[in-house]
């Protein structure tokens, strides 16, 4: 894949006129003028070495760091950038590859600028052919919130999970992380007790990973199934509850309401609100995030209301436009819990409801309503200037499978960065490729190719639904392609077991062994003079959902004959 193309998320603004940095040596010696962990940590040690002396360099690193308008224009009148420079801010920057003195130089207002740079700039080292590309750079975030919510339902992910994905937030420029899965118990049914220290650990741990990916950490509850809302004991345990991860040094926060019932559960509650569920909330959420406040000014607090979705005006919402703080942003999935289009349009009309602005927690590619599908399409359907809408931000909802997940996480990432410029099926190939790499590209897109179907997305399988339509019109003449396609559909799981990612390869074995044996029974049949006698072996095939049920139909047509 072109070396541009690649590139996650698609800069905002590139110049290339065709010159390159050649490299030498087998691993690339780096001189850098800075000392950060993380910064290091970005150029894999398997093919960079970091030098001191310059006469070893095939690279120079210079960064420069700098909140001045003065010190901007003089780093761009000084290296001759002839980009058009937007407004910049704290997560911006601004790079200048020069091929005399083979230097690198990123300037932005903030560290976290300098990280995503930096990111840009491994991408861009092709090391399988030696060079890096002689470019100036404008880059910037179309979105300030870009990032993953983990509140499915189901198995929490491990300890190692969150790690890889926040790690992965930072190599695609996604900047936070919500801590909020459903089935953790401290976080819904025992919202109350404290985190085993335990538990407690492995946080921390979560909280440094953030801050070495420059990943915002949020820290969620979910009180409403139980809370008595006018009782002050349980605003302390609340309260107790957030200000053990604020003074972990984390300063945004969540409160979650969804998937409650749309009514207060005590008499005492019932009094003091007057029946009315969203006072409730409002009452809570500006309490608590005037506590937050309290002890720390910089704090950020967001609320998930109980109609999250819906998209009728309400008293509920009335409330909330009337009576929460109005620097607290509403949480919305779109129109409907899994939305199929996310506009512009809608999303003012919601924020107007809410009378706040919006984060829009986006359901995909979470799959824990559909146990036995996986969502491997890119993102669709989201407006391009969505991003000057009142939604201040996306968290995506993955699936229970993350590493399974990072194929769509990709090309949200790529959206989320780049919306203006974002394609969602040339994203969809980068992602592939950046997962497993050329040698399993083709295999893998295959693959993946036959698991599009979702909530938001109505078809898959498009090359094999089309060959199975010719043949049925021409079985003795189209029968030799459909039977080529389902043997390389066949071959997948003895291509794919040699994957780099393991833990990618786990998280799709399941439903690449179905697939791959579900191809081998249809070419069975095609092969077959003889009636082939296959119930028992797909009766034997889990329940994994394969290309939306096409092949079993398949098969079963073939044998009803």
């Amino acid at each position: 894949m072109d070396l541009f193309l690649r590139l996650n998320p698609k800069p905002k603004k590139l110049f290339y006129e065709g010159a390159n940095i050649h490299l030498e040596s087998s691993k690339l010696s780096i001189l850098k003028n800075f000392e950060e962990e993380s910064f290091i940590k970005i150029f894999p040690s398997e093919d960079f070495v970091f030098v001191i002396d310059p006469v070893y360099s095939d690279l120079k690193i210079e960064s420069i760091i700098s909140p001045s308008e003065k010190d901007l224009n003089e780093f761009i009148k000084s290296n001759d950038i002839e980009l058009s420079i937007d407004i910049m801010d704290l997560e911006s920057y601004l790079m200048k590859v020069e091929k005399e003195n083979r230097t690198v130089k990123i300037f932005s207002k903030s560290k976290k600028g300098i990280f995503y740079g930096l990111q840009t700039l491994r991408q861009l080292i092709d090391l399988e052919n030696k060079l890096l590309p002689v470019v100036e750079i404008f880059d910037s975030p179309s979105f300030k919130m870009r990032g993953v919510i983990e509140g499915f339902y189901g198995e929490p992910w491990s300890h190692q999970n969150r790690i890889d994905l926040i790690n992965f937030c930072g190599r695609n420029k996604m900047n936070t992380y919500w801590y909020a899965p459903k089935d953790d118990p401290y976080h819904r049914e025992k919202w109350r007790e404290d985190y085993p220290e335990e538990e407690m650990e492995k946080i921390d741990e979560l909280i440094k990973v953030s801050k070495d990916n420059f990943v915002d950490f949020v820290f969620c509850v979910s009180p409403g199934l139980s809370m008595k809302f006018s009782d002050q004991k349980e605003f302390d345990l609340l309260c107790k509850k957030y200000y053990e991860i604020l003074s972990k040094g984390v300063k945004k926060f969540a409160i979650l309401f969804d998937d409650i019932p749309e009514k207060l559960n005590y008499e005492e509650d019932e009094k003091k609100f007057e029946g009315n569920y969203g006072l409730a909330q409002t009452y809570i959420a500006n309490k608590l995030y005037e506590f937050l406040k309290g002890k720390d000014s910089e704090v950020n607090l967001y609320l998930c209301p109980t109609e999250y979705w819906q998209e009728e005006d309400s008293m509920y919402r009335r409330t909330m436009k009337e009576h929460l703080n109005p620097e607290i942003p509403v949480i919305w999935t779109g129109n409907g819990v899994w939305s199929k289009r996310v506009s512009r349009k809608n999303a003012d009309k919601i924020s107007n409801q809410f009378g706040h602005d919006l984060i829009l927690w986006d359901n995909y590619p979470v799959n824990d309503a559909d146990q036995g599908e996986l969502f491997l399409a890119p993102l669709m359907n989201r407006e391009n200037d969505l991003c000057i809408s009142r939604v201040k931000g996306v968290i995506s909802n993955p699936m229970n499978q993350p590493y399974a997940s990072m194929l769509a996480e990709q090309t949200i990432a790529d959206y989320l960065w780049n919306s203006e410029g974002y394609d969602p099926w040339r994203s969809w190939n980068k992602s592939i490729f950046n997962l497993v790499g050329s040698d399993f590209f083709e295999d893998m897109k295959l693959f993946s190719e036959n698991f599009l179907k979702s909530r938001i997305f109505e078809e898959t399988s498009f090359k094999l639904k089309s060959l199975i339509k010719e043949f049925r019109k021409d079985p003795l003449n189209k029968g030799k392609e459909l039977k080529e396609y389902l043997e390389r559909l066949g071959n997948l799981e003895g291509k794919l077991k040699y994957l780099k990612d393991k833990k990618l390869y786990e998280d799709i074995h399941p439903w690449l062994k179905k697939l791959s044996q579900l191809a081998e029974i249809a070419s069975k049949l095609l092969s077959s003079n003889e009636k082939v006698e296959i119930k028992i072996e797909v009766d034997k095939l889990d329940s994994y959902v394969v290309c939306d049920g096409i092949l079993e139909r398949f098969i079963e047509d073939f044998e009803g004959k």
